[in-house]
């Protein structure tokens, strides 16, 4: 399961068992790592809307409310 990080924030080896957590016997590198690149692009979307959100609200301080309203926002696009 040794996977290369290739410059990511969110490690390979992780994204490798969340795949197997959901009954995949088997994952490829190739797979594990897309993954890992696609969680990370969502990711930074929903953090730079939820940072939006405290700069529209003036604070500096990016909550857990910033981050479930532009989660909802995310899944509806």
């Amino acid at each position: 399961m040794p996977r290369s990080k290739k410059g990511r924030i969110i490690p390979v080896a992780p994204v490798d068992k969340l795949i197997r957590e959901i009954g995949a016997h088997r994952v490829s590198a190739d797979a594990a790592e897309k993954l890992a690149e696609i969680l990370e692009d969502m990711g930074k979307e929903i953090a730079r809307q939820a940072n939006e959100f405290s700069s529209f609200a003036k604070r500096r301080t990016v909550t857990q409310k910033d981050i479930e309203l532009a989660y909802k926002m995310w899944r509806k696009t």
